[in-house]
Parts: structure tokens; sequence; C-alpha cells
């Protein structure tokens, strides 16, 4: 069982970092001038990153994907409502896989006999985290309505920005969404913590710094932003890694109850 829920996590995987999810391949033109770099970036790194890299984490950890479990519905919740209000209905069969996908491997986890308990659920916050995620609420959520509106005016077909026939403004606001979503679950959530920071890290991390590199980019922040974006995401990464003592305990104390 452990094997072929590895083998089925590493397909789920290519199919997000290949096809038909395009995550690698969209990341290998962020450094090209003659991309949208930010709009490749932000598809890259949420298809490569929340969805391929979970799926990849259940493939080395079956018995410990929980975190992993998380995010993949962060990033389901995040395609739905980028397809309802970026009224980018080409979203929905993307969605309908990760949803078949999830469904699938994680029916199979349930099987295994060494995975970690889900239940009692612990919660515990961690105030810096939770105040660095907090105010990213705002901005994230401003910068996701842009992406909408913009999608609604169908910006990235103007420009020839699309993959699979979806807009990339649609997937952009997605990205800003998840990781609002994903910052406060780190903030609350031990168990989960390190995985949901440090994704949070990386995906805004590097949005901001193609952003920083290429000034003026369709939908790229200014120099300033593009520098917060990326100190927002290397704190919430860094206050998610300084914690892990604190996720130890919880999850022991999890398992003992559970038993």
């Amino acid at each position: 069982m452990r094997t072929l829920v590895r083998l089925l996590a590493v397909f789920f995987a290519l199919t997000w970092l290949v096809l038909p999810g395009f995550g690698l391949l969209d990341l290998s033109v962020t450094w090209d001038p003659d991309w949208p770099v930010v709009l490749e970036a932000s598809w890259g790194v949420f298809m490569t990153v929340l969805v391929g890299g979970s799926f990849l984490t259940v493939a080395i950890r079956p018995q410990s994907a929980a975190p992993a479990g998380v995010t993949l519905l962060v990033a389901e919740g995040a395609l739905l409502v980028s397809a309802a209000a970026g009224l980018e209905w080409q979203l929905l069969p993307l969605a309908a896989l990760l949803a078949v996908e999830g469904a699938v491997l994680y029916g199979l986890v349930r099987r295994l006999p060494d995975r970690e308990p889900i239940r009692p659920v612990s919660v515990s916050v961690a105030v810096p985290l939770l105040a660095v995620a907090v105010l990213g609420v705002v901005p994230w959520s401003v910068h996701a309505w842009d992406m909408y509106t913009a999608n609604r005016r169908s910006a990235g077909e103007t420009i020839g920005e699309l993959t699979m026939g979806i807009d990339h403004y649609a997937v952009q606001g997605g990205l800003a969404l998840a990781l609002v979503a994903l910052s406060l679950l780190a903030a609350g959530w031990p168990r989960g913590r390190r995985f949901l920071g440090v994704a949070v890290g990386l995906c805004a991390g590097y949005l901001g710094l193609v952003s920083l590199a290429f000034p003026g980019t369709w939908a790229g922040f200014d120099a300033l932003w593009s520098s917060l974006c990326m100190a927002w995401g290397a704190a919430v990464a860094a206050l998610a890694l300084a914690a892990p003592r604190l996720q130890s305990r919880e999850l022991r104390r999890e398992v003992v109850e559970a038993q």
C-alpha cells in the first residue's frame, strides 16, 4: 500500500509540474524579459510549490501527509474562488482534476497502518506569526481583487498570457488568497506550521523577487511592494521554522491522547 501511495503521489505531482499544470515550464521563463514574468511566476509557484510540492511531500512521507493535504485543500478552494470571482470557468477542469487526485490519494493514505492520527486537532497560536500573517491579509486580498478585475476584462487574453486556455490573472489572484489562508493556518496549527509557513515564504518571496527584478511588468508590484512581499514571505517562513519544539511537543501529545 505504501508503494502504491508513493507511486500515485509522484504521478499526480508530475501532472502539475509538467502537464497539464505546466508548473516547472512556467517557472523556467520567469527570468526571460520576453515573457510577462510575474504572471509566469505566480502560475509557476502555485502549480509547483503548493500543488506539485504537496504531492511530492506525500510521496516522501506518506505517513505524515496532513500538512500537505491541507495545502491541497487550500489550493483547491483558491482555484474555485478564482473561477467564480474572475469569471474564469476554464479553471474548473483543473480544480476537478485536483479534487479527484486528492480524494484518491488520501483515500489510500487513510489505510496506512502507521499514518499519524488526524484527531485530536491541536490549536496553539504563535502570536508573532499570527501578527505577520494578519499584516498580509488586506494587501493580498486587495491584490487578489485587482487580479480578478483584470481577469474579467480578459487582460491575460489580450497579451496572450494563457495556459491551457486559462488566464494567468485568475491564478495570480488565487495565489494571493492561498497565501493569506496558509499563513493564518500556519499561525494556529502546530502540526502544519513549518510546512505551510515555508510554502508561503517560497511563493511570496519568489513572486516579490521576480517583480523587483522586472519593474513595470504585467501584474507586477512597484519596488517598495516587491520588497515588502519578499520581507513578508521571509518573516512567515522564519517564524514558522522558529517553533519546531512547540510543534513536536504538540504532536507527541496528540499521539498519546489518540492512543
